[in-house]
C-alpha cells in the first residue's frame, strides 16, 4: 500500500493478495495455485511446511519463492534450488548463531542443550545442524517436540526438570512461546538459560509473562522494533492516516510488524 501510494514500482501499481492459511500446508498450496493462475510474480509462503510443498512446483511455474528467515535451509544452494530465495538467514543460520553465542559467553563442551521445538517442518529444521554442532562442540542434544498449537507443555517441562539441561533452545511459534516461559517459571528453570529463535522473540511472546520473562534471550532477524524510523512514520502518515491501514495501528513498528515490512520490501525490490 505504501509503495502504491508513492506511485508504484517504476510507475506500475502493485497488485497483491493475501491468504489466511492457519499454518495449514494444504491451504497454502491452494492459495499458491489460485494466485499462479493470476500471473503471480513472486510468492511468500510464510510457512516452512508450505515452502517444502511448493519447492517442487516453483521451477515449473517459474515463480520465485521468497522465504525471509524461514523455509528450507538447504535451499541456500542456488544451483539445486534455483527458484527458492532464503533471504535474511535460515534456521541453520539461527542454530549456528545460538551455539556460537553460548559457546563464547558460557561454554558448551560437556553441556546438555534441550531443543523445545514446534512439532512441524519449521521446528524440525534446525535439528541436523544442532546434531552436527553437538558433535563438533562436544555438547549433548535433547529433542523435545511440542504438538501444535503448543499450549500443553507440562510433560515437556517435567522432562526438563528431570534431565536438567544446561540450556534450553526454544523453537516456538505463537502461544507456544509464552506457554514455554510460564512453564519454565513453574518448574523453576532459569530464564537466562533459555534462548529463542527469532520467531520466539517478539512482544506477544513475553507481554503476558511480564517480569517472569526477565533474562530470556532471543535472536533478532532484523533491527528489532523501531517505531520512530522514517519508514514507520511514512506508513502511519501515508497509509494509516488515510484510512488505508491494515491491522491495529498500535502494532505498527513492533518486531513482527517490522519483519512483515522487511518481507514486503524484499518482494518490491
Amino acid at each position: 500500500k505504501l509503495t502504491n501510494a508513492r506511485g508504484g514500482i517504476n510507475g506500475v501499481k502493485v497488485s497483491y493478495e493475501e491468504c489466511e492459511t492457519g499454518y495449514a500446508t494444504d491451504k497454502g498450496v491452494e492459495c499458491y495455485e489460485r494466485l499462479k493462475g493470476k500471473g503471480a510474480a513472486v510468492f511468500q509462503p510464510l510457512s516452512t511446511g508450505i515452502t517444502f510443498a511448493l519447492t517442487e512446483k516453483a521451477p515449473n511455474d517459474k515463480i520465485p519463492l521468497i522465504t525471509s528467515g524461514y523455509g528450507r535451509a538447504d535451499s541456500v544452494d542456488g544451483m539445486a534450488f534455483k527458484w527458492n530465495f532464503p533471504l535474511l538467514g535460515t534456521y541453520w543460520t539461527g542454530a549456528s548463531v545460538l551455539v556460537q553465542h553460548v559457546k563464547k559467553t558460557a561454554g558448551l563442551k560437556g553441556k546438555k542443550v534441550a531443543l523445545v521445538y514446534h512439532d512441524s517442518p519449521y521446528g524440525k529444521e534446525p535439528i541436523p545442524m544442532l546434531e552436527e554442532l553437538g558433535k563438533q562442540e562436544g555438547f549433548e542434544l535433547e529433542l523435545l517436540p511440542v504438538a501444535h498449537p503448543g499450549i500443553e507443555q507440562k510433560a515437556t517441562w517435567l522432562k526438563i526438570r528431570q534431565s536438567r539441561p544446561d540450556y534450553v533452545f526454544l523453537w516456538g511459534w505463537g502461544v507456544m512461546n509464552s506457554a514455554a516461559l510460564k512453564e519454565a517459571i513453574g518448574t523453576g528453570y532459569p530464564r537466562d538459560k533459555m534462548y529463542g529463535i527469532w520467531w520466539s522473540g517478539a512482544e506477544p511472546d513475553v507481554k503476558d509473562v511480564g517480569m517472569g520473562a526477565k533474562g530470556y534471550h532471543a535472536l533478532t532477524m532484523q533491527d528489532g522494533a523501531d517505531a520512530n524510523s522514517k519508514i514507520i512514520k511514512d506508513v502511519l502518515s501515508i497509509v494509516h492516516d488515510k484510512g488505508q491501514g491494515t491491522g491495529p495501528r498500535d502494532e505498527v513498528g513492533q518486531v513482527l510488524y517490522m519483519r512483515g515490512l522487511t518481507a514486503a520490501m524484499l518482494g518490491v525490490e
